[in-house]
């Protein structure tokens, strides 16, 4: 059976820090300290293998059981951008799924009053190959 482990990654210098919450626990000594599996990689790709190796020697199992969820946490003015990027991609996509879905009207309409497809490039400023997959 598959476990879910959450990982928490953040730059320190060169180096990619990871915490494995979930897994920590009160300190034996009993002083109030609590325990946490922390590791760290130079590359953020290898964040979540070595969490999940990391893991599974914290609890002593199989490395294959765990799936990590790894979540990157960065300086607030690249969440941001990244945040709005992704924002701006979508509105682009369905813009250009729109401007598609106009041009394949465009197209149909000539055709349908039959305009040539050599015709229909030129006057839409498409190729003829363009023309045939819109029709």
């Amino acid at each position: 059976m598959t476990r879910k482990i959450s990982v928490k990654a953040y730059r320190e210098g060169k180096w990619w820090t990871y915490e494995i919450p979930e897994l920590g626990a009160p300190a034996p000594s009993g002083n109030g300290a609590f325990m946490m599996p922390v590791g760290q990689t130079r590359a953020a790709a290898k964040v979540a293998e070595k969490a999940r190796d990391l893991a599974a020697l914290w609890e002593d199992s199989d490395a294959e059981d765990l799936e990590v969820s790894v979540t990157f946490v960065l300086p607030e003015d690249v969440t941001t951008a990244q945040h709005t990027a992704e924002k701006l991609e979508a509105r682009g996509r369905a813009e250009l799924d729109e401007a598609a879905q106009l041009r394949r009207k465009a197209v149909r309409a000539l055709l349908a009053d039959d305009v040539s497809q050599v015709d229909a490039a030129a006057v839409l400023g498409i190729s003829r190959q363009r023309v045939q997959q819109l029709a």
